[in-house]
């Protein structure tokens, strides 16, 4: 079977499941070099890109004025070009492969800020009926590989959600507040300890707030939040 395997491999190489470059699989490395990473500086809480020399330590205004339940959030990159399509192959097209190269990518951001010093690794959970529906949880799988890849203890069913929200894509910033608000539940002790919340995407960081608020009802003594990308909003 590993012959045959090796010989449709030979005539049909596994492609670039962004842009199909045959031969690079799971990701080519035009699509990597394509990212648009985040580099400092950046806001010290949401994690958003900000004007500046690099050392600049600064938090941004919308910061300062809300109570975001996570003492700070970083993304890999933001949410544009092939990170995008990366994220969308692997959400919507089902491209589980992706997952590997997408948390190494969130993994790299948590090794490099030593403010990122956690206990467990925790993915923001799917509904039951959405996870029936979708066939599996794009955050578990990026959870799994930040948490082989740090060797850092996941805990996949620490979240739940408690009911079915409408997809936050197209929602204001207050609407998309609203839609989550109270959406998550904590189900089991976390024993005080310091959680990484791994999403796909953080925009306004309503989900990020909701989880963190719920892991800290459950007993965690701080929550972290790392994802792929970061959708640079207007609020």
């Amino acid at each position: 079977m590993a012959l045959l395997r090796g010989f449709v491999d030979v005539l049909f190489p596994p492609a670039c499941q962004v842009c199909q470059t045959r031969g690079d699989f799971p990701l080519c490395a035009g699509c990597r070099a394509g990212f648009p990473l985040i580099r400092p500086p950046v806001c010290q809480k949401c994690g958003r890109p900000l004007r500046g020399p690099p050392d600049l330590t600064f938090t941004c205004i919308p910061c300062r004025h809300r109570r975001t339940h996570f003492a700070y959030a970083r993304a890999a990159g933001v949410y544009d070009g092939p990170l995008r399509e990366a994220i969308h192959a692997l959400k919507f097209g089902g491209r589980q492969a992706l997952a590997e190269p997408l948390g190494r990518l969130i993994a790299e951001v948590v090794a490099t800020d030593p403010r990122m010093r956690v206990d467990l690794v925790v993915p923001v959970p799917l509904h039951p009926a959405r996870l029936r529906e979708r066939g599996f949880n794009q955050a578990e799988l990026l959870a799994a590989e930040v948490a082989g890849y740090l060797s850092i203890p996941l805990r996949p069913t620490a979240l739940r959600r408690v009911r079915v929200t409408p997809a936050q894509t197209g929602l204001g910033r207050e609407d998309r507040r609203a839609n989550v608000r109270g959406a998550f539940g904590s189900r089991e002790p976390l024993e005080a300890s310091t959680i990484l919340l791994v999403d796909d995407v953080m925009s306004t960081g309503s989900t990020g707030i909701e989880c963190a608020h719920a892991l800290r009802h459950g007993g965690a003594r701080q929550v972290v939040v790392a994802t792929v990308a970061l959708a640079v909003l207007d609020r």
